[in-house]
């Protein structure tokens, strides 16, 4: 008989817990959980001259990649319950590299396609550093990150990118050594990114390339991205930064965020 009543402690045990779960007081309506001080946008709004707004002229017509960004609109309406309803849908045609981007393992040939990422790469807390007083090039000293660095971590760089002027000039970038990339890739970070044009200096486009590094290791590799000065004052925060899921894709658009503690 006891052996029966001891066989039945478990499901008294659980009873007695949802009893009890379900007289304690119901949750404050104002308490969210979790509520970042402030979510920073590291995107840019998507116009037809994004890419030539962020790359230049001379660069964009170096590479062959002369072609705007596209918004085919069509409207239509529709009949619903003796009225009509008007609305629009649209075909977009973007350069996917020309603006806050991702890239894909494929973009440097070292793999697949966005859709090889598992999507836990594009989030993760996010460590950022200043490196706008560095001379272009491959300046920014792996002593930077030694130490500061955890694996897991997403790692933005600060490099005070200014987009060129005039119709002849090239991006001029500020990126890290060969040395430093290679330490962050094998940590390994979550994810890595620049404001600036490019992760490699166009002046010095020697091997391990910078894209190399990271991408053959199924890091994803964001550039372009905007307002990342305005994270240098913060120290706990976590990026979000996911593109679209596109087959084969090398590289996208997208939108990423962060959220402030």
């Amino acid at each position: 008989m006891r052996a029966t009543n001891f066989s039945l402690w478990p499901m008294v045990v659980v009873v007695f817990a949802v009893v009890s779960c379900s007289r304690s007081e119901a949750p404050d309506e104002t308490d969210h959980g979790f509520a970042p001080s402030e979510v920073v946008d590291l995107g840019a709004l998507v116009t037809a001259d994004l890419p030539e707004r962020v790359w230049g002229m001379a660069f964009l017509h170096q590479m062959g990649f002369t072609r705007p960004n596209e918004f085919d609109v069509i409207e239509w309406t529709f009949p619903m319950d003796g009225h009509e309803v008007n609305g629009s849908n649209a075909y977009y045609t973007l350069f996917n590299h020309g603006g806050p981007h991702v890239d894909a393992p494929n973009h440097m040939g070292v793999g697949g396609g966005l859709d090889s990422y598992p999507v836990e790469v594009f989030s993760g807390p996010l460590k950022v550093f200043d490196a706008s007083s560095y001379p272009p090039g491959r300046s920014v000293p792996i002593e930077v990150f030694e130490g500061s660095v955890k694996p897991g971590d997403v790692v933005l760089i600060f490099t005070r990118y200014s987009p060129p002027q005039e119709d002849d000039e090239l991006p001029e970038v500020i990126t890290v050594t060969s040395e430093a990339a290679e330490y962050l890739a094998l940590l390994p970070v979550r994810a890595y990114g620049t404001d600036s044009f490019s992760v490699e200096s166009l002046g010095d486009l020697t091997m391990p390339s910078i894209h190399h590094s990271l991408l053959s290791r199924g890091i994803p590799v964001y550039e372009q991205l905007f307002n990342v000065g305005r994270l240098l004052a913060h120290d706990r925060m976590f990026f979000v930064g996911a593109p679209l899921n596109i087959e084969g894709g090398d590289g996208m658009i997208v939108r990423p965020v962060v959220l402030v503690q």
